[in-house]
């Protein structure tokens, strides 16, 4: 049994023998047949383990493409990245040519690492390659709301992965087992299955451990298996907390949550209504929600952590007001009022300048400013003539004046 990894013996050869994601395998083969008609990048989002790599390199094999894979973990900057990757997009025509294959597919896996100080245009070098490249373009990631993935996102046709399920992952154990010549116990494998958290990967690895040496598995063998606790994505989160079955369940999947609690509570918000149809449900919701943002902002201003407690707990009493209502629904993330500060900044940013010009002025505060001048400037820059004095004394740029003249 030693040697070969498992992982690698028992990787799948064909899109059926990927197991679980069935309407993500689907969607994806779809586009695969059609990208040159639509998107022509795909990322390919969710939990490490469970199939995105592997349902690429076997589509790739049924649909005769030569795959060329980059890990963006590794290679971060644009120098590096364009190295690898640019000339991969344009070798469409050689392939076919040369090589008798339908063309190149070029892969970049976890494209969530091309984040932090290394960073140097990675994400401006794949979004490069994307607009020009002449052959599709798949991306992998574990974490796609990543705020630096919001460029990419809008460039990719969005296929999520979700963890498999356990039987399906007893299903795979029990079958490497028969091949492997192991006698494997129903529950030890079941016992596997659950530890990984619907992580397939890790789950063959701690097979494969706990069968060196053995011809039969049994229950007891497992116990020094660890659980590996690998934290829930928002999505997960909020179908943690919405579908619980109880109070201490959803509060379970709160505190397993990846998430901080500010774009938490903002994802509760946003998706209540989405969630729940009933009118006095949702105003019984919305009501423990606000006793959250009242806990939450006198955890902030007096950094008293007691209060966290009280926080969680209106937190989760309005996410699971009726968990006998819950239905699977696409979750809204990110969250609206992020989304809206992001689209107005430019227009905040120049506000501030604008009154901190009319502040030095008047000697007074940009906050009074904003709300005892701006309103007034407003109405006068409706006639040129007056405005272009104030202009002057104001000392306004051109950026300004336009602002103020569209808003009068």
């Amino acid at each position: 049994m030693a040697g070969i990894m498992w992982v690698e013996k028992y990787r799948p050869k064909t899109v059926a023998e990927v197991i679980g994601n069935e309407e993500a395998k689907t969607s994806f083969i779809n586009w695969l047949r059609k990208w040159r008609h639509g998107n022509k990048a795909a990322l390919l989002y969710g939990p490490a383990g469970i199939g995105k790599t592997a349902l690429v390199h076997a589509a790739a094999h049924y649909l005769n493409y030569n795959v060329i894979e980059m890990n963006a973990s590794d290679v971060r900057t644009k120098e590096a990245i364009m190295k690898v990757a640019g000339p991969a997009s344009s070798l469409d025509s050689l392939d076919k040519s040369f090589l008798g294959s339908r063309g190149t597919l070029l892969l970049i896996d976890e494209v969530d690492g091309v984040f932090g100080r290394e960073d140097r245009g990675g994400v401006g070098a794949i979004l490069e390659i994307i607009r020009e490249s002449s052959v599709p373009v798949i991306l992998t990631a574990n974490d796609p709301d990543h705020p630096r993935l919001s460029l990419i996102r809008v460039a990719c046709h969005m296929i999520r992965f979700r963890r498999v399920r356990i039987p399906l992952t007893v299903m795979l154990l029990r079958r490497i087992c028969q091949t492997e010549g192991v006698s494997a116990e129903d529950e030890a494998l079941t016992i596997i299955a659950k530890n990984s958290q619907g992580d397939v990967r890790s789950a063959i690895n701690d097979l494969q451990v706990l069968c060196e040496g053995k011809n039969i598995l049994r229950k007891d063998d497992i116990r020094y298996v660890p659980i590996r606790n690998r934290g829930l994505d928002i999505h997960d989160t909020l179908k943690g907390i919405f579908s619980a079955k109880s109070f201490m369940e959803a509060r379970r999947a709160l505190n397993n949550s990846l998430i901080d609690y500010d774009t938490l509570l903002l994802s509760i918000h946003d998706n209540l209504p989405l969630q729940y149809t009933d009118p006095e449900k949702l105003a019984t919701a919305y009501d423990a929600l606000s006793k959250a943002d009242v806990y939450r902002g006198r955890v902030k201003h007096t950094q008293n952590q007691r209060l966290l407690s009280y926080f969680l707990e209106q937190l989760v009493r309005s996410a699971a007001v009726a968990p006998e209502d819950f239905r699977p629904i696409n979750h809204v993330f990110p969250p609206t009022k992020r989304l809206v500060l992001k689209r107005t900044r430019s227009e905040r940013i120049l506000l501030n300048r604008m009154c901190a010009k009319i502040g030095a002025k008047c000697h007074v505060s940009r906050r009074v400013a904003k709300l005892g001048f701006l309103p007034f400037l407003k109405v006068i820059f409706k006639v040129p003539k007056r405005a272009s004095q104030i202009e002057a004394w104001f000392s306004l740029d051109k950026e300004m004046v336009d602002y103020l003249m569209e808003k009068g």
